[in-house]
């Protein structure tokens, strides 16, 4: 006999067999105990459903309250199809979140006090915050005391600061938000001229009205930062009769030293994916975990990025044109299932945002599909995810589906001609374009449809491609025998193509040969065009694969058709990056990440630990780590 205090497991199927009864129960009005009236609607209820799951009627129903011997009771400031969604809910545990929905459906669960809805409302909010709401959802986080929902709309506030001081919502905001957000360090802007600009569009909003805060509303600029030629023009168009009130208000206020906002201390940096793959050590390759690090030229620091959740290899990257990180599709080691080799890969639809203040990633909206090393691509105003490797067959690698950053929702739209494994992307004129072997096609975003574009001279896999105004680079790539259509060929050789360059000129719809990178033998794959320093660059590897890595950065000069080497990355800075990894390039918060510290690796010392070891000829002291 087991004893009075054993616990034992809940059975699931009487508890959805319960639930079942209790919806039957409130539709067919049965044993009801209570009406809920809301304006002409009626609710016959259950008072102990109601009271399992919200405070609010339990407090009703069993507080002694007027309504607790009542059979029916008003509801008021209460939408009556909103309600029936709770009341569906403490019937069915189903609660039916939509963007429609959401925001009344959270008003309602705060008054009734239905916690889990109100999580569940919270959540889906959290995640649908975009540019375009977050200034309404931050007014939602202040108004119901949601610290969640109010942080995590701020931030994306912050974020997108030039952007969003202009919507109406912002020049709506309360006071108090106003100076809040005014007031943070984590403004992403460049200038300060931006949140001038921003606090005089809240004031002339409704300038009789908002006279009263001038002072402070003003004061939470940081003078100091402004250029010379906007602090003499500083005053000009402010009311005659406030001026010397802002005046002494403003200097009365003013800091010594003004602390730049987190925009201004913006570096432009290489993102490497996948990085740091392999590393010898004593002659023996030790692997590593797939990393994320930047590479900042300005600084010339390395930098560590977040790795991505559960580890993703093989992921798809962008950075689009405001600055924000995606990595989409890849996969993961199957959890509770090992092989010999260390576990089981599957390929997963996984789709994140970096947030790059907390430098954490944030999920999104899975996409359709899984997908190995997709192609990104931002294009009029969307997110593409373009093929990928090997994931559900040849159908699957010709898929293209677009995101919309507003509904946080992914559609399919018309696929690839043909599917190809070794493609490249890129985005130019607000049209897509894929490149691969001697091919290119086009994708019109408007009318949903694929076109194709002149045939290269050279048929190359694995290249790199940059889109700079008018002209598209494709750079470097392994040589391939499939030309056209013919992709049941799977064979190619180095052919030194690793440093062949062709330009595309959008408007001509004609390639042309450009000079090619200055040469190193057998780099493999290790050259990337990216849009760096104002222009096209190439990062590429200028050793051989088994020697000590060193890398540069070449930039591209239209003019002289010439490549010039515009910095050498010394080893001492950013040490093997492996063979397999991808690169991009935006601009980050160095504040916000973590600098990776150079440490000599072992293989450089001699066996009897001599404290200094010998880097490019000279003998170099052990550094204190």
């Amino acid at each position: 006999m087991s004893g009075l205090g054993e616990r034992r497991p809940v059975n699931a199927d009487y508890a959805v067999s319960l639930l079942e009864q209790l919806k039957f129960f409130y539709e067919q009005k049965l044993l009801t105990d209570v009406v809920l009236l809301v304006d002409d609607t009626e609710f016959p209820c259950h008072k102990m459903v109601l009271a399992a799951c919200s405070s609010y009627f339990r407090a009703m129903f069993m507080g002694g309250l007027s309504e607790s011997k009542q059979t029916h009771v008003h509801l008021r400031n209460v939408d009556a199809a909103t309600l029936q969604i709770i009341i569906t809910y403490a019937y069915t545990g189903h609660l039916a979140i939509s963007d429609s929905t959401v925001e009344p459906l959270y008003e309602t669960a705060c008054f009734l006090q239905v916690e889990d809805a109100l999580l569940q409302c919270r959540d889906y909010l959290v995640k649908k915050i975009n540019p375009e709401n977050c200034v309404r959802m931050l007014s939602i986080g202040d108004l119901f005391s949601c610290s969640e929902l109010k942080q995590s709309a701020k931030r994306m506030v912050e974020h997108k600061f030039p952007v969003v001081y202009r919507q109406d919502a912002f020049l709506q905001l309360s006071h108090e938000l106003l100076l809040d957000v005014l007031s943070s360090d984590n403004l992403n802007v460049e200038k300060e001229e931006t949140v001038r600009e921003a606090a005089m569009l809240w004031l002339e909003y409704n300038m009789e009205a908002r006279s009263q805060h001038l002072s402070s509303v003003l004061s939470q600029i940081r003078i100091d930062a402004l250029s010379e030629v906007t602090q003499r023009a500083w005053f000009q168009g402010l009311p005659p009769n406030d001026k010397s009130v802002v005046v002494q208000g403003l200097y009365k206020s003013m800091p010594k030293f003004f602390k730049p906002r987190l925009g201004m201390t913006k570096e432009e940096m290489l993102i490497f994916v996948e990085a740091l793959s392999e590393m010898p050590v004593m002659n023996v390759m030790m692997p590593l975990v797939p990393a994320m690090v930047c590479y900042s030229p300005q600084a010339e620091k390395v930098y560590k990025l977040r790795n991505p959740p559960r580890n993703l290899q093989k992921v798809g990257t962008l950075v689009t044109p405001d600055n924000d990180v995606f990595i989409a599709g890849g996969e993961v080691v199957l959890e509770n299932a090992f092989s010999h080799s260390g576990g089981l890969l599957v390929a997963v639809d996984s789709f994140f945002w970096l947030d790059a203040q907390q430098n954490t990633w944030v999920a999104k909206t899975p996409m359709l599909c899984a997908r190995l090393k997709p192609s990104l691509v931002y294009c009029d105003g969307c997110i593409y995810a373009v093929g990928g490797d090997n994931v559900g067959g040849e159908l699957n690698r010709r898929t293209v589906e677009r995101y919309d950053r507003v509904k946080d929702e992914w559609s399919m739209v018309s696929p690839l001609p043909l599917a190809w494994s070794w493609s490249t992307c890129v985005a130019a004129h607000d049209c897509i374009y894929v490149l691969t072997l001697n091919l290119m096609y086009c994708y019109l975003p408007r009318t949903d449809a694929w076109v194709e574009m002149a045939v290269r001279k050279t048929s190359r896999c694995y290249a790199s491609a940059a889109a700079f105004g008018d002209l598209i680079f494709y750079v470097g790539g392994l040589r391939s025998s499939v030309r056209g259509t013919d992709t049941s060929i799977r064979s190619y050789s180095q052919d030194n193509s690793a440093h062949d360059v062709e330009i595309y000129d959008i408007n001509k719809n004609e390639w042309r040969q450009a000079a090619n990178v200055p040469a190193t033998p057998d780099v493999g794959h290790c050259v990337h065009a990216v849009v760096l320093l104002d222009g096209v660059c190439i990062f590429k590897r200028e050793t051989h694969i088994n020697d000590r890595p060193k890398y540069s950065i070449y930039k591209y000069e239209v003019e002289l058709d010439r490549w010039y080497l515009r910095q050498p990355v010394s080893e001492r800075v950013l040490w093997e990056l492996g063979t397999g990894f991808h690169c991009t390039v935006g601009k980050l918060y160095p504040s916000c990440l973590e600098e990776s510290a150079w440490k000599p690796p072992a293989y450089l010392f001699s066996p009897d630990g001599a404290e200094e070891f010998n880097m490019d000829g000279e003998l170099v002291a052990l550094p204190l780590v």
